[in-house]
């Protein structure tokens, strides 16, 4: 019993021990190739995964004045990340017909895979050592 204690003790612990990853992408026209392949390690200091997504005409002026999609990914602070997705306001109206930025922030390991669905918090691995702890507490007090 002790040695499947400790296996499963040691499969929860890297997720523990690691910090955060994200996916990270700047200015990409849509959600596939470079901003679901590419991740990387946050620093200690960033708590969320953040994606900003906006729907704009570009910076060069074209005939018919079509806007375009841009999506960007990475790392940032959940209070920094919350308070600027706040501030955007009813620049976040996702209408087609006019300019529009959004910022979705998101706290677990590439959280933001997606870009509109607002991923919440992933706490799986510390409801396993949780869940693990408690059963070995429970077998240890009846034995």
């Amino acid at each position: 019993m002790n040695s499947l204690f400790l296996i499963l003790i040691l499969q929860g612990l890297p997720a523990i021990c690691w910090g955060l990853e994200c996916y990270v992408c700047s200015a990409q026209a849509n959600n596939v190739d470079k901003c679901v392949k590419t991740t990387i390690q946050c620093r200690e200091t960033q708590d969320a995964c953040r994606t900003q997504i906006m729907w704009k005409q570009p910076e060069f002026w074209q005939p018919r004045s079509e806007r375009y999609h841009y999506v960007s990914k990475s790392c940032d602070r959940k209070d920094r990340c919350e308070a600027e997705s706040a501030s955007k306001g009813l620049k976040c109206m996702r209408d087609w017909y006019r300019d529009w930025h959004c910022i979705e922030c998101c706290q677990g390991d590439r959280c933001n895979y997606y870009t509109t669905l607002g991923a919440g918090t992933t706490q799986i691995s510390m409801t396993l050592l949780a869940f693990v702890l408690a059963v070995q507490f429970f077998f240890r007090m009846r034995s």
